[in-house]
């Protein structure tokens, strides 16, 4: 019998809720029995942080540098692990012919981080279903590592979404959902609503401090998927030749996301991409002994004393010409930022210098090397290099900006498919993953990243 597969989208929402169809709701896909005693979870979890927690700092005001609350562990976060159908290639149950999958490798090790990690003073875990269960770390490790025992029949992204955002957001807390984040919409028509539907879920309770961390990781999948379209075969049986994507949300206020991400996947790949957070801007100072060419030297009436570990953002250019054109550099040091603002790629996409009467303009981006690293110079204390060329010069001062645009990475195109039917065949792609984000966007930021950082720079003429 063929029934709907899961994360049914519909294009009409409840009057409050999201309804959206479940995830794999079908008679192919084992569903919860008479037999099964569960628990569910309420959501008048405990709240009270522990004694020794802090609260996170006030949002509103700036970030400049980390404070001791930042320091302080977060008190509190929420695994969520879904465990529907479609989610059971990615778990295989253990056998004379099965294999452990990247997805158990992962995201077994990562559990048992989190679990042993001080960064958090509070570890709750829960599977979702139709809604969650709350689970020991032992038995939702056991689960990834031996395979789901009942798979959920129905399992609605949106409203989990709801969920997560309405029940379990407090300061100093974030909730992780691993998911493959498929949706299936009852017919082509309502395709067009899965941003609307992802926007109005996470914007319902209102939280002006929402920010949303996505990191995109592939796995070797070992049993049946199924198609959120279902214009070609309606599951794929002994699935995959190809990897299949799933992913981790990190959902919480601004700041306890930016520490979970520094704390517990700093050293995921690039793969990520980030809403609402705002982060400290990254130390920075021109380098005179480092690439530079031309006729300038520092601008600040202290850098005759070269006092140890001072910093410089005003050049003073003495002559430049297209003959004669200056050329500085730049040092970041953006070890604290997530891999993809360190990514040489991305940065050079998006890296800009904004001015006005002046031609200057990035020529280069760099990231450090062994070099660098181990030099004698203050270029060691950076982690990337911005180099700078102008050839005129105003006769007056003129600032300059140094901007970090917040773009959407390529990666989330690249994952994105209008049809996953032929899933062997499409590679690692995941259904309407974009607009999926679209929703996050406009939920969190009105679609209009603020820029990750800015860096003040002068040109002045020498004296």
């Amino acid at each position: 019998m063929n029934l709907p597969p899961r994360f049914r989208f519909q294009p009409a929402l409840a009057a409050v809720l999201l309804v959206l169809a479940g995830c794999y709701s079908r008679d192919d896909v084992k569903t919860d029995g008479g037999a099964v005693s569960e628990t569910q979870v309420e959501n008048n979890k405990t709240k009270t942080p522990p004694d020794n927690a802090k609260v996170a700092p006030d949002a509103s005001a700036p970030v400049a540098e980390e404070t001791n609350a930042s320091a302080a562990p977060l008190t509190q976060v929420n695994v969520f692990l879904e465990v529907s159908g479609s989610m059971e290639g990615f778990m295989p149950k253990p056998g004379a012919d099965a294999s452990n999958t990247r997805f158990q490798q992962y995201v077994a090790q990562f559990l048992s981080e989190l679990n042993n990690s001080p960064a958090v003073s509070r570890k709750v875990y829960y599977r979702i279903k139709e809604k969650p269960y709350r689970d020991s770390y032992q038995q939702l490790s056991g689960t990834v590592r031996s395979g789901i025992k009942e798979p959920a029949s129905s399992t609605d992204i949106p409203t989990v979404l709801d969920t997560l955002v309405s029940n379990y957001y407090d300061p100093n807390t974030v909730s992780i959902l691993i998911s493959d984040f498929i949706y299936s919409p009852k017919n082509t028509g309502a395709i067009p609503y899965i941003k609307t539907d992802i926007t109005d879920a996470i914007s319902r309770t209102q939280r002006p401090d929402l920010a949303v961390s996505v990191y995109g990781f592939t796995s070797d999948f070992q049993g049946t998927f199924y198609p959120a379209i279902m214009t070609g075969a309606r599951k794929v049986p002994n699935c995959c030749d190809t990897d299949i994507p799933y992913y981790f949300w990190v959902i919480g206020p601004q700041d306890a996301v930016r520490r979970f991400d520094a704390a517990l996947l700093a050293k995921q790949p690039a793969q990520q991409v980030h809403y609402g957070i705002k982060y400290p801007r990254p130390a920075s100072s021109l380098l005179n002994r480092y690439q530079n060419k031309g006729d300038w030297y520092y601008g600040e009436k202290t850098a005759s004393k070269r006092e140890a570990g001072a910093t410089y953002h005003t050049v003073a250019v003495q002559e430049a010409s297209a003959q004669n054109p200056v050329e500085f550099v730049l040092g970041l040091n953006l070890g604290n930022m997530p891999a993809l603002y360190q990514d040489v790629a991305y940065l050079k996409q998006n890296l800009k210098l904004v001015g006005q009467d002046t031609d200057a303009k990035i020529v280069n981006v760099a990231a450090a090397t062994d070099q660098t690293r181990t030099s004698s110079g203050p270029e060691n204390q950076y982690t990337h290099f911005v180099k700078v060329r102008l050839t005129k010069m105003a006769r007056a001062a003129r600032p300059l900006q140094v901007v970090l645009n917040d773009a959407r990475p390529a990666w989330v195109s690249q994952w994105t498919t209008q049809n996953d039917s032929n899933i062997n065949q499409a590679g690692p792609k995941t259904f309407a993953f974009a607009s999926l984000l679209d929703g996050v966007s406009t939920a969190v930021v009105a679609g209009q990243q603020a820029p990750i950082f800015q860096i003040p720079l002068t040109l002045e003429p020498a004296k």
